[in-house]
This record gives C-alpha cells, sequence and structure tokens, in this order.
C-alpha cells in the first residue's frame, strides 16, 4: 500500500515583481493555509517520507512551509517537470518515486494535480489552492500504479472546510 497526498500550492499573488507567472510568490493567505496543512499532516500521522514540488515559487514555498509545519526533515526535490505538467507526465513522475517511500507529496498546480487525482479516484468537484488528497493506493511498488489502481481517497480538505 501506498500513500499519495496531492496538494495544490497556497494563494498566490495575481502578478509576480518581474511579471513572470512562475515567480508569483504566496499571499499571507497562502503561507498561513500552507502551514494549516503542514500541522494537519502532522497530527494525521501524514508526515511525508518524501516530498516533491514544482519548482515554481508559490509551489516551493508551500512545500516549505508544510514541511516545516510538519516537522517534515529531508531535503525537498524540486522539479521544473510539474509546473504546467499534464496529467501523464505527473503519473510518471509518480511512477518514478523510490520504492522505500510509504508516504510521498507531491506538491504544484491545476490542472494537473486535479487532473490526477480524477484520473486516480473520481471527478472532484473543484480543487481550490491549498487543497490537498490523501490517497491510499493498493499497490507494491510506485510504478505500477496506473489509472485503474485500485485507490481510496481517505482526505479532502482545502482551506474553505
Amino acid at each position: 500500500m501506498k500513500t499519495l497526498i496531492v496538494l495544490r500550492h497556497g494563494q498566490a499573488e495575481h502578478h509576480s515583481t518581474d511579471g513572470t507567472d512562475f515567480d508569483r510568490a504566496l499571499t499571507a493567505r497562502g503561507l498561513q493555509d500552507s502551514t494549516r496543512v503542514g500541522c494537519l499532516l502532522k497530527a494525521g500521522n501524514l508526515v511525508p517520507d518524501y516530498i516533491v514540488s514544482s519548482s515554481a515559487k508559490r509551489a516551493r514555498m508551500t512545500a516549505d512551509r508544510v514541511a516545516e509545519a510538519c516537522d517534515f526533515s529531508a531535503r525537498i526535490d524540486l522539479t521544473e517537470e510539474i509546473y504546467e505538467a499534464s496529467v501523464t507526465r505527473l503519473f510518471s513522475l509518480v511512477q518514478r518515486i523510490d520504492e522505500s517511500v510509504r508516504v510521498a507529496l507531491i506538491a504544484g498546480h491545476n490542472p494537473g494535480l486535479w487532473g490526477l487525482v480524477e484520473t486516480l479516484f473520481k471527478p472532484v468537484t473543484h480543487y481550490p489552492t491549498c487543497a490537498w488528497t490523501q490517497l491510499e493506493i493498493d499497490v507494491q511498488h510506485w510504478g505500477e500504479i496506473t489509472s485503474g489502481s485500485p485507490v481510496e481517497l481517505v482526505t479532502f480538505w482545502h482551506p474553505g472546510l
């Protein structure tokens, strides 16, 4: 059994100081919500073994806040591969997670993450900023995960709940 936590980045500024989408930072609310997510993960004994995040500023900031709040002590892997990623690309990334990892967290962006959750489980009505799902996937190896894998949605949370 593998646990996948799919986390959308927190609320971000509408514009970055240099005008690029990639460099938009979190707002005060985004920072606060990210810390809440980390606290919820810690309280639920869901501290990840591994975190991989988009290298876009808002996703990095979200992952850093979550990691700090849940006492994650390892290095966060950053990759541009998650930024504007298709569901196919996200599946490939998940399938390459090291086999020693039981609980993995992927932090990134819509529509890719929303699509990943919908493909693994079933359609969800919305996936707002700082939303996260805990998916329990009945496989022995990350590389076995497909759209037909047996999946249980254990948690769906977002700041409005």
